[in-house]
């Protein structure tokens, strides 16, 4: 499966993560790529209305949010996981960035 960056913020937040962190991550993006929809726990969760996360495990919790469109992945945020739940902030702006996909013809 094809997958896009929505804008070069994920980009960037994913190449300033320590170098272990990085090989999570793009770990956690080939298996998106190799499985597409099949990804599951615990490397992909459901945060409902069409928006999963990318989850990694280690001593540094990153989740990177992506959404399906038109047979693509488009990974449109990524955060360092500090508290139980993801926060309303960061859930917010990936919901706005998930309209604006959606919203392509």
């Amino acid at each position: 499966m094809e997958i896009i960056f929505w804008n070069k913020k994920v980009d960037n937040f994913i190449d300033d993560l320590d170098d272990l962190t990085i090989s999570r991550v793009r770990h956690c993006l080939r298996l998106l790529a190799e499985y597409g929809h099949l990804l599951d726990m615990p490397d992909s969760k459901s945060l409902g209305k069409g928006l999963l996360e990318l989850r990694t495990q280690g001593k540094i919790r990153v989740r990177v949010l992506y959404i399906f469109h038109k047979n693509r992945a488009y990974v449109i945020h990524g955060f360092v996981k500090k508290a139980w739940k993801i926060s309303l902030k960061d859930i917010s702006y990936a919901r706005r960035i998930q309209k604006e996909v959606m919203d392509l013809a």
